[in-house]
């Protein structure tokens, strides 16, 4: 019998419906996760969403749709990074919270930071999420630094930092804070290699427990 269209598309609609399923299993185990800085499991977890992300939405776009733009990644980076940034501060105590796009002022002009840091009603820490430099090129650690002012304006104790994809070039000297506040996990390259920098996300976590180092103390992290 000749598939009518909504059969043939539930081939993939299913599919992705089940995706929500199979997140909430992953939640299931990160809840109870043992999280050790010192390896690199969540560094290379993101690399593997971000490559899992980028198979589909290149061949998708370029070979079966004949897209000329790939879909943005920005958003699934985000959302990426904020799981295991959630449920690693979950796992260290209940009065720390993760949020993303929280308002840090009630404003027409908000500063929303990607990711916040919270212990109760205090700013721990800001994150800023990057999959490369943008649109904004080599002008962009400028605006970050700006974004760090605003920031250490309304909440001075806060951590602030910066975790992109790629490495970005900048005319901006960042020597002194990079590996300290401004981290990248990949070099992109023509080759497709894209060799790690020898950063990633636990160099920031821990960074972050270097600035609050009397909380630190009380986890021994």
């Amino acid at each position: 019998m000749k598939k009518n269209l909504l059969e043939i598309e539930k081939q993939f609609t299913q599919h992705y419906r089940e995706l929500l399923s199979r997140q909430k299993l992953v939640i299931a185990d990160l809840e109870k996760y043992d999280f050790d800085l010192e390896l690199t499991e969540i560094t290379d977890a993101i690399a593997e969403r971000m490559d899992a992300f980028w198979h589909f939405a290149w061949h998708n776009n370029k070979e079966l749709l004949g897209r000329e733009v790939t879909s943005e990644a920005s958003d699934f980076f985000t959302e990426t990074c904020l799981l295991f940034i959630k449920y690693y501060f979950k796992n260290i105590g209940s009065d720390y919270k993760v949020l993303s796009e929280h308002s840090l002022i009630k404003s027409r002009k908000s500063i929303r930071p990607d990711i916040s840091i919270w212990k109760k009603d205090e700013l721990l820490g800001a994150i800023e999420l990057k999959v490369s430099d943008g649109w904004k090129g080599k002008w962009i650690v400028p605006h970050l630094a700006e974004r760090e002012n605003q920031i250490k304006q309304l909440h001075s104790n806060a951590f602030f930092g910066v975790l992109s994809f790629w490495k970005f070039s900048q005319k901006t000297d960042i020597s002194e804070i990079w590996g300290k506040q401004y981290f990248a996990l990949k070099i992109w390259q023509k080759q497709n290699k894209h060799e790690s920098t020898g950063l990633g996300i636990e160099d920031l976590l821990k960074c972050f427990w270097t600035y609050h180092a009397d909380e630190a103390k009380q986890f021994n992290v």
